[in-house]
């Protein structure tokens, strides 16, 4: 379940996480969880078209004869009862597009959460967005550009790839993962006598309610 993903220990874990780094550097770090970062209705054509096909295939060649109005509905209907249940089953979504597809579509997720969370207002642009995308299983880290100047690409890839694998534990486990990344943090933008804590610190997310 969705949901669980960010139960009572992994919030906790997440503010552990953020409290740590942002007393160890100068990064302010923000975590948006979402459930998805595109709708992905192609899943729902695939699916629907596939199973209207099979029932109709299935009446055609059917022992017993069906009535034209059945052949002609029927299928139809069972199709659209299909495509509407695959909102319930979001790895079937996540099977059915290509990864490259999922991947680009949370980096642009991501991107808009940056600038509609305001990351980009910090006074040394030292904001870090944590964007964990549960549909995709994906986690895409977004800096300003002020960490991003004294933060490697390869560092903030390597940082992403043992995330996003964390997932499949559960949101304690990112959590964890995230909260190593302070002394990592810490070398790129040292912790300042004058910082302050410019952005919330409470996680961002609209897991609550999501579908199993």
């Amino acid at each position: 379940m969705a949901a669980r993903f960010l139960d009572a220990a992994a919030r906790a874990g997440f503010k552990h996480a953020i409290e740590t780094i942002e007393n160890a550097s100068a990064v302010e770090v923000v975590v948006a969880v979402r459930r998805r970062s595109a709708a992905y209705h192609h899943a729902n054509a695939i699916v629907g078209a596939v199973v209207a096909f099979a029932a109709l295939a299935a009446m055609l060649f059917a022992s017993s004869p069906f009535g034209l109005n059945s052949i002609l509905f029927d299928p139809f209907a069972v199709g659209v009862i299909a495509a509407a249940l695959v909102e319930l089953t979001p790895q079937v979504k996540r099977a059915l597009t290509r990864r490259v597809s999922r991947t680009a579509h949370v980096l642009r997720a991501a991107r808009a959460t940056f600038v509609e969370r305001g990351i980009h207002a910090t006074t040394g642009r030292s904001g870090v967005l944590v964007y964990v995308s549960w549909l995709e299983r994906t986690i895409a880290l977004v800096p300003d550009r002020g960490l991003a100047a004294s933060w490697p690409a390869a560092a903030i890839d390597a940082a992403e790839r043992a995330l996003t694998d964390a997932m499949a534990r559960g949101g304690a486990e990112v959590a964890r993962v995230l909260e190593a990344l302070a002394p990592e943090l810490a070398r790129a933008m040292p912790h300042r006598d004058d910082d302050v804590n410019e952005l919330p610190d409470a996680i961002d997310s609209d897991l609550d309610g999501a579908a199993r």
